[in-house]
């Protein structure tokens, strides 16, 4: 683990910055969709397709630059399909602990944090993997 975290500290930094950068259009989008139509199935799969396009763009220009030779929709499509996964994962996430402890926020934020594990793993091993 020591290993991995030391060979990829700038990256991780790089993929942490980039997502708070997109953890924050997620949950500012999450947070409004669910004020408004008060549904959180919909207010988290909505905000996390929105999280996904800035996540991508960010991954693809600045995290794991000059390392994928994929074209671009290919790229997009493999990343769409962890993202996915990642964001199932953090919408039962959200419902289970929503329905534990009643508070939308921080079953959101626990639900981010499993997601944000399967993205960068799936992200550096298949969709940018060197």
């Amino acid at each position: 683990m020591y290993k991995f975290l030391k060979r990829n500290n700038q990256q991780i930094l790089r993929f942490f910055i980039s997502g708070i950068i997109a953890s924050s259009f997620n949950f500012i989008s999450y947070v409004v969709l669910y004020l408004i139509f008060k549904n959180i199935l919909f207010a988290s799969i909505s905000a996390y397709c929105i999280g996904i396009l800035v996540s991508f763009s960010f991954a693809k220009l600045w995290v794991f630059k000059n390392i994928s030779k994929k074209p671009l929709v290919k790229s997009l499509s493999l990343f769409c399909l962890i993202y996915f996964l990642g964001g199932i994962e953090m919408s039962f996430i959200i419902i289970f602990l929503h329905r534990f402890i009643d508070n939308y926020k921080i079953a959101w934020l626990f639900g981010a944090l499993i997601g944000t594990l399967n993205n960068y793993l799936g992200s550096k091993y298949l969709t940018f993997k060197e």
